[in-house]
């Protein structure tokens, strides 16, 4: 691999790692994220324990830390495959940030990043979607599960090659990963707030 792959990777690391919610929560209200609701390092979390405005923002900065990587990527001419790894790298260190000690979010904001800037289209009809699904159901992972399971064929109606429809078929399991690693934790924050 040349230098530019590696800067890539690299800024895509450094990037991921920012820990936007520990950071806002820390500004806004002075408290750790880790020891609030399920101990989740990301937007929702900030939203449901700090409030809805600090929320938004953590998931903006989020985004946008997943649409940067690929940005960057681009910017430095990478190859398609090799942008589709950054993608895959900024969410991983998003998910496990190191100035945390490995802790982290669970990637579904910068996930949106990353597909947002490679299916623009696609991935603003399927937000719309999981809105459409939230307004209804009142269910964030049911909504979120059925509005962007959806983007792989959505990029297959729209003629993306096949690499590019089954990219999002990797990328969003990694979420539900997460969310099973993070499960016993959250059950022991959970226990202590009785």
């Amino acid at each position: 691999m040349n230098s530019e792959v590696w800067l890539g990777i690299a800024l895509a690391c450094l990037l991921g790692s920012i820990p936007s919610a520990y950071i806002v929560s820390r500004l806004v209200a002075g408290v750790d994220i880790r020891m609030l609701g399920d101990g989740n390092v990301g937007a929702r979390n900030v939203y449901l324990q700090v409030g809805r405005v600090p929320g938004v923002i953590v998931a903006m900065l989020d985004t946008a830390k997943g649409a940067g990587a690929v940005l960057i990527a681009r910017w430095l001419g990478l190859s398609e495959i090799v942008t589709l790894l950054i993608g895959f790298v900024v969410v991983l260190a998003h998910d496990w940030m190191f100035p945390l000690r490995f802790r982290g979010g669970q990637g579904q904001a910068a996930t949106v990043g990353v597909v947002l800037i490679l299916f623009p289209r696609e991935t603003l009809l399927i937000l719309a979607l999981t809105g459409a699904l939230l307004l209804i159901t009142r269910n964030w992972d049911l909504s979120w599960s059925i509005g962007f399971g959806a983007l792989p064929l959505l990029a297959w109606l729209s003629g993306k090659p096949p690499r590019q429809v089954l990219y999002p078929v990797f990328l969003f399991p990694l979420i539900g990963l997460k969310k099973l690693i993070d499960l016993p934790r959250a059950r022991k924050l959970a226990s202590r707030g009785e």
